[in-house]
């Protein structure tokens, strides 16, 4: 029987040490980087990459708007970064003192995001309604999404994919390129933090636009 890959024992501590290069604070990947900045680059590039390809053949991951699509996309944009992507995480982790959701609950969240999407036939009914209302809907839902970060890294790169999917679906895109990264991330903070979904609501609605990132048929 194989070992569990370093990351997968079971014990919490020595789980969150297995994601990281032996005596380093450095993530362990495919691109051999051993420092931060090296780590970044390569990951910025690699997945810009597969983001092109992906966006180029929207069929290379099965748009389901549940966890296994949230995975397949996380797999598909890092596969050629981390050994473990499209993998849950199996550690706790939190930033500026926020916690996300425990990994073993890691599900429940997005099954409730799925139920809610699909009784919204994938948001195209609320599409032909006001801003506001879109706006809002989108805003509960990716803070449920991002509640869950199911990933040990690339998250929000995820993230952002999967909505801007879930928009092209009625002819919508997201210009995430409006907004800076920290922007965003202080809106995700007050909407768990604070409980105000309205920062979040700020955000989609200065960002839906009607020029969307993937094209179906």
């Amino acid at each position: 029987m194989s070992k569990p890959y370093p990351w997968e024992t079971g014990d919490h501590d020595t789980d969150w040490l297995g994601y990281f290069i032996p005596g380093s604070t450095v993530l362990r990947n495919r691109v051999g980087a051993t420092t931060h900045d090296e780590l970044t680059n390569a990951e910025n590039d690699l997945v810009e990459v597969r983001v092109a390809e992906l966006r180029a053949d929207p069929t290379a991951v099965s748009r389901t708007y549940d966890l296994v699509h949230l995975q397949a996309l996380h797999r598909y944009l890092f596969q050629d970064v981390y050994e473990w992507a499209g993998d849950l995480r199996t550690v706790g982790i939190e930033k500026e003192g926020e916690s996300f959701i425990p990994p073993g609950e890691i599900a429940r969240p997005i099954a409730y995001v799925a139920e809610q999407l699909n009784d919204l036939q994938h948001i195209g009914s609320i599409t032909k309604q006001t801003k506001q209302a879109l706006s809002s809907k989108l805003a509960f839902v990716y803070d449920c999404v991002n509640f869950a970060h199911p990933f040990r890294e690339g998250n929000g790169r995820t993230q952002r994919e999967f909505f801007d999917q879930l928009l092209a679906e009625s002819g919508l895109g997201l210009a995430w390129n409006l907004i800076g990264i920290s922007e965003l991330h202080d809106a995700c903070h007050r909407a768990r933090a604070d409980l105000d979904l309205e920062p979040l609501c700020a955000v989609f609605r200065r960002i839906v636009d009607d020029e969307p990132s993937y094209l179906y048929d």
